[in-house]
């Protein structure tokens, strides 16, 4: 749980959010999946009243928000050290267990005067089940240049992705 000096008292209807957060684990949920799922048990609650009490548990350490650019916040009920991946194809997120990385970062941190209390990781790409529904390759994403159709050169000199004519940083020829 945060460090944080605020307390919340843990009101019926937070404790119904508090649960469905945690119930979904291990998926992240919106807001408005909270909502629809609190509101069976809860009738008379309004989607207000859901954003209000997400936002009290966040700011006390019950809970956190992953905020993902141009998307509905997403929560989580695990408030340990952890890194987030997105699915950039099925926007599925997952929980990415690696200490030795955020250590890692936390001490190359540290050697440049840098004390890090918090971190807000996310990695972005395929995800191990989109990876084997499609070929991959036909329809990767390439991280310079965005989604794009392959044009696969006859000769070595291109990425096999990306089409790039001379090497490419972001795939292997």
């Amino acid at each position: 749980m945060s460090n944080s000096s605020k307390t919340t008292r843990l009101t019926a209807q937070k404790k119904a959010i508090l649960r469905c957060v945690r119930d979904l684990s291990p998926a992240h949920p919106t807001p408005q999946m909270v909502f629809q799922k609190v509101k069976k048990k809860v009738p008379n609650i309004s989607l207000g009243t859901v954003y209000r009490n997400l936002n009290a548990l966040r700011e006390t350490g019950y809970i956190e928000e992953i905020v993902i650019h141009n998307e509905p916040s997403r929560f989580d009920s695990r408030v340990d050290t952890h890194l987030h991946f997105k699915c950039d194809k099925c926007s599925e997120l997952y929980d990415i267990e690696d200490p030795s990385l955020l250590k890692n970062y936390a001490r190359r941190m540290k050697d440049q005067g840098f004390l890090v209390q918090r971190s807000n990781i996310m990695l972005h790409g395929q995800c191990q089940k989109c990876c084997k529904n499609e070929d991959s390759l036909g329809q990767a994403e390439c991280v310079a240049l965005g989604k794009i159709e392959p044009q696969v050169k006859q000769n070595n000199s291109s990425c096999k992705i990306c089409g790039f004519q001379e090497e490419c940083s972001y795939h292997t020829i």
